[in-house]
């Protein structure tokens, strides 16, 4: 039997929608010619809570998300067997996640950025995701990565935020958004670039001369290989 996987989405619901997809093309990848059909995909369990979506503002907003988080932790739990969260914001909650005994089934973003840049090498790696993610603050899963990593940001966060707020409105098809974000990549000097946001890879941006890492392509092949 395989294991079961479990989504919890929200900020935004097609972040979840996109990891979801993602799983499937990384199963089928990972099974090739074994790959029959539908009896061949993984079993996954989504929750999608829109309050979660107040994670956008997390510093004012910190223990009501918690309250909704934990409680769609404990719910899906019971269902899977691993799960992940379809926000890099929200995985800052990691700590808390373990507190209460769910670590063991529990795969964050920080998890496959790490092995990621220790299995390439890399020296120099950039991220862009929400506010409290750049910040590099308590509020940002990735803090740690500059305990080892030489890790770049964009200089104006309050730019990239607003671009996460119209990838919301607009779509990541918006040629407002594409150049928008074109314009805050051209400016990182690092050519690997870590799209810590679940919005960002939902842009239709295709970038010759920097490699863009999707966080969340990441999370769905690990899943896939945590379910055999």
């Amino acid at each position: 039997m395989r294991k079961k996987i479990g989504i919890i989405t929200g900020s935004g619901p097609e972040a979840g929608i996109d990891l979801w997809q993602k799983i499937l093309e990384e199963n089928k990848n990972f099974l090739q010619d074994k790959f029959q059909g539908d009896l061949d995909a993984p079993d996954v369990t989504i929750l999608s809570i829109p309050q979660l979506g107040h994670s956008m503002e997390l510093e004012k907003n910190y223990d009501m998300v918690w309250q909704t988080l934990k409680t769609a932790v404990q719910d899906i739990c019971k269902k899977v067997d691993y799960f992940v969260i379809a926000c890099n914001t929200l995985n800052v909650y990691e700590n808390k996640i373990l507190k209460i005994g769910f670590k063991h089934k529990f795969l964050s973003t920080l998890d496959v950025v790490k092995d990621y840049i220790e299995e390439n090498k890399l020296k120099q790696v950039s991220i862009i995701g929400a506010m409290p993610v750049l910040e590099m603050k308590k509020f940002s899963v990735f803090k740690s990565l500059n305990d080892t990593f030489n890790v770049e940001v964009p200089t104006n966060f309050q730019e990239v935020h607003k671009l996460i707020y119209d990838v919301k409105k607009e779509g990541g098809e918006s040629s407002f958004v594409v150049n928008n974000f074109k314009n805050i990549v051209d400016k990182l000097e690092s050519k690997d670039v870590f799209l810590a946001c679940t919005e960002l890879p939902l842009i239709k941006l295709k970038y010759e001369e920097k490699n863009l890492i999707d966080v969340t392509q990441l999370l769905a092949k690990k899943l896939v290989e945590k379910t055999f």
